[in-house]
């Protein structure tokens, strides 16, 4: 395993705090000064006899792009009234007002390379699905199944007010617009181009929000099938490292897609949930129409812990180190712990795909957030792992 990457040796401090008392004049009684308290013990950091090295590991900045599914089931109306569309976008626009400026956040919409077919298609509220009148003349598949035609909306950067506006502007501007098809392998291959050659550093993700299976691109040779989406999302964590968050509608009826086709694209990106969950297809992040809005943000909250700002560094001397020896060390509130590692990711660290970077999750993504907190990483200790 090699692993990429340096910092400098890691330097423990202690801070003592000494309080000094005042004279007075001759006929007063001097009043003794006030004791010092003692210093605090130095933090303690994961050590073995057998340690070679504490380092201070470096964040790495997020890059992550949004893909948002903008086909024309997107619009079909949930039990509370609003339409996916609608309560997709409130979520996505929630979670940009929660992320800091710190965060870099792109986006993208799928399909492209047509135009709206308003003119044709529109959701029917009696059967509240899709319906288009018939003949009508379905758009040339060429453009919308080419990775090539696909390009983001608003292109990565620090996720300032402009920033914002710019990814609410360009999401809205499709409120009225009816898309049709879901190029969903050519939509996520481009996406994933797009990140690996973006110029923005960091940690680089896209996060897929769709809810349908793949369609509308037999007729372009293009294979659309989920084998070919799988495909897309292997090719993205290797070289460059991109990973791929996946959120699904899963309900059965109105054009949802299938837990099934769009959990081993989850595993296939790198960003599966938990060891085993290829089993129940649970590898991805499903919301379903009744529960939409509430499902969707744990979601959300669930990735932001993993896509922006708990990525991690490992030092270059990792790269000589057993990777069954290395031990990660987070420094808060004036004390250190050692953070196990969780292969389940549900509070510890693990590593990422490539083996250079490792991922905190849970509330050990929280604590790192804290002010002045630190992460170090002890080489040469046998890994303390996570119980069952």
């Amino acid at each position: 395993m090699l692993f990429r990457s340096s910092s400098p040796l890691a330097v423990l401090f202690s801070l003592t705090v000494v309080a000094a008392g005042c004279g007075s004049e001759a006929d007063t009684p001097v009043v003794p000064p006030v004791p010092a308290p003692p210093a605090p013990p130095p933090a303690q950091t994961t050590a073995c006899a057998e340690a070679t090295g504490t380092y201070t590991a470096t964040r790495e900045p997020s890059n992550v792009l949004l893909l948002l599914d903008r086909s024309g089931s997107m619009h079909i109306e949930l039990p509370s009234g609003d339409t996916r569309w609608a309560a997709a976008k409130a979520g996505l626009f929630e979670l940009l007002a929660k992320l800091p400026d710190t965060a870099q956040v792109g986006a993208m919409m799928f399909p492209q390379g047509d135009a709206p077919v308003n003119a044709w298609c529109s959701i029917d509220p009696s059967i509240n699905d899709v319906r288009c009148k018939k003949g009508w003349p379905e758009p040339s598949q060429k453009l919308r199944c080419d990775a090539a035609t696909y390009r983001a909306g608003v292109e990565s950067a620090l996720l300032g007010a402009t920033q914002r506006r710019a990814i609410e502007s360009y999401v809205s501007a499709s409120d009225k617009e009816f898309y049709w098809g879901t190029p969903l392998a050519s939509a996520l291959r481009g996406a994933l181009q797009a990140q690996k050659a973006s110029p923005v550093a960091g940690s680089r993700s896209v996060v897929l929000l769709t809810d349908g299976n793949p369609t509308s691109c037999d007729e372009a040779g293009v294979s659309n099938d989920i084998a070919n989406v799988v495909a897309a999302a292997e090719e993205g964590v290797s070289g460059t490292l991109v990973r791929t968050f996946v959120i699904g509608v899963v309900d059965g009826a109105r054009q949802a897609a299938k837990a099934e086709k769009l959990s081993p694209i989850a595993v296939a990106g790198g960003t599966k949930r938990f060891p085993g969950c290829e089993a129940t297809n649970d590898c991805f992040y499903a919301v379903t129409q009744g529960d939409f809005a509430s499902d969707l943000q744990k979601a959300l909250d669930q990735i932001s812990l993993q896509a922006f700002d708990c990525t991690f560094n490992l030092p270059a001397a990792s790269a000589e180190t057993d990777a069954a020896k290395v031990n990660v060390t987070l420094t808060a509130s004036g004390s250190s712990r050692t953070v196990a590692r969780d292969a389940a990711h549900q509070n510890g660290w693990d590593y990422l795909p490539g083996g250079t970077q490792v991922q905190l999750y849970g509330q050990a993504c929280t604590d790192v957030k804290a002010e002045g907190s630190r992460l170090d990483v002890v080489l040469g200790c046998k890994t303390v792992e996570a119980s069952p």
